[in-house]
């Protein structure tokens, strides 16, 4: 809220100039966000205080070399920039400005009427006496900025303190801004790229639930980052059997969605038997570790069923990973499918799984997750949890759908804003 004149204490007063016409340009600068408008906005405001004729950028982009450019910094029709790529800069000839920057010292030349080079000439034109100002980076004068006038005598020994230190100040903010815009061009295309490679993960994932007598199946997948290396897939079998899967790849982002592609190809090829999930678990651990992990130390945990509508059975294997919770209707205590555990996937190719099989009844819930679920944080820092997550699956009164949708809605409100570091995935089945 601006103070007015009359609200001041008497021994305050208004700022005038000249620190009111610092103020001002400093509040003018603060307003842009594009590098070339706030160097033309800076060169435009101090030749107010330190008037010139002409101004000149010379850069050396290579300090190991004496090539030096050089860009008229009065034509703002092209952007004139010291650092960075030097679009419309040329380069500069041996001459008095090219020594100067090669000197990298601030200098001021009163008397230009000594014999020039025509390099020189070409660019001062009438101008009789110079200033230089160096920009440091890293310890040396990798640029200039030459401000020129046309009387002879124009510069004073006293200015060039004060316009060395301000001059540097506002150069290094400037390349912050154009590393920090060269980093935003970055993120963008590295973004994209991860969208792309998110967009080909949802790909492979199942498009839809298959259809099992007497078994209702619901689904949901959120990776934490553009792609993650949560995986679920299902697999019709012989005789109405459904082979169903769920996995979790170790880290986040790229690396474990790539990880997740491999495994989902590695398990397609699965040609074996088809009645226990220990060898589906056992062929896929194999190959990953004859190929993929064991060089680069990611691991997968993964959970393999095998759901018969004859008989309702449920055959599983599982590799390290979350025990589904298993509820049957009306009773009250959770129960985990933890009877058949052993190391992840992708640390040794000598191990092999081990099978157990439950028998369940109409009305049963059995939740496949990630442990993205029952460990998300919410703003107390503490997280999801078991305990929730069993309280929902006990209710009988949800179906499968109904299920993953009462899960999904109570994390969201339990994280709230929160943000997550891991994949969510869930796969509810019940019995009918």
């Amino acid at each position: 809220m601006p103070i007015e004149e009359n609200t001041l204490p008497f021994s305050a007063t208004l700022a005038t100039s000249p620190l009111q016409d610092v103020t001002d340009m400093m509040r003018e600068i603060s307003k842009y966000t594009d590098p070339t408008d706030i160097v033309r906005e800076y060169i435009k405001r101090i030749r107010q205080f330190y008037p010139v004729d002409r101004v000149i950028a010379l850069a050396r982009p290579d300090m190991n070399s004496d090539e030096v450019f050089y860009a008229c910094m009065g034509n703002w029709d092209k952007p004139v920039l010291p650092w960075g790529n030097l679009e419309n800069f040329e380069p500069l000839g041996d001459g008095l400005l090219k020594n100067l920057c090669l000197n990298g010292e601030p200098t001021i030349v009163n008397d230009l009427t000594d014999e020039l080079s025509e390099n020189d000439r070409d660019i001062l034109g009438e101008m009789n006496s110079l200033r230089t100002i160096p920009l440091f980076n890293k310890g040396k004068a990798s640029q200039m900025i030459v401000g020129m006038k046309a009387e002879p005598n124009g510069f004073q020994q006293e200015d060039l303190s004060a316009l060395v230190w301000l001059g540097n100040l506002f150069g290094k903010a400037v390349q912050n801004l154009i590393k920090a815009q060269e980093l935003s061009v970055a993120y963008k295309a590295v973004d994209r790229e991860l969208k792309t490679v998110g967009q080909i993960q949802r790909d492979l994932l199942p498009e839809s639930v298959p259809e099992v007598p007497n078994l209702e199946l619901a689904t949901y997948y959120e990776p934490s980052a553009r792609a993650g290396g949560d995986y679920y897939d299902f697999f019709p079998l012989e005789d109405g059997r459904l082979g169903i899967f769920i996995a979790d790849v170790s880290g986040h982002g790229t690396p474990a969605a790539v990880v997740m592609a491999i495994m989902h190809t590695i398990a397609h090829t699965y040609s074996g038997p088809q009645k226990l999930p220990s060898q589906f678990l056992t062929y896929i651990n194999k190959h990953l570790c004859q190929n993929f992990t064991t060089r680069s130390g990611i691991f997968v945990t993964a959970f393999y069923a095998i759901y018969n509508p004859q008989d309702k059975s449920l055959t599983y294997a599982s590799a390290g990973h979350n025990p589904p919770v298993h509820r049957k209707c009306g009773a009250s205590p959770v129960s985990t499918l933890d009877r058949a555990g052993r190391i992840p996937l992708g640390i040794s190719s000598e191990i092999t799984y081990d099978d157990a099989t439950v028998k369940l009844t109409s009305g049963d819930r059995v939740v496949l997750y990630t442990d993205g679920i029952i460990e998300a944080f919410g703003s107390d820092e503490t997280q999801f949890g078991m305990d929730r997550l069993g309280a929902i699956v006990g209710r009988c009164d949800l179906n499968s759908t109904t299920i993953v949708d009462a899960v999904v809605n109570q994390l969201h409100e339990f994280t709230g804003t929160t943000s997550q570091a891991d994949d969510c995935t869930l796969v509810v089945m019940k019995v009918r």
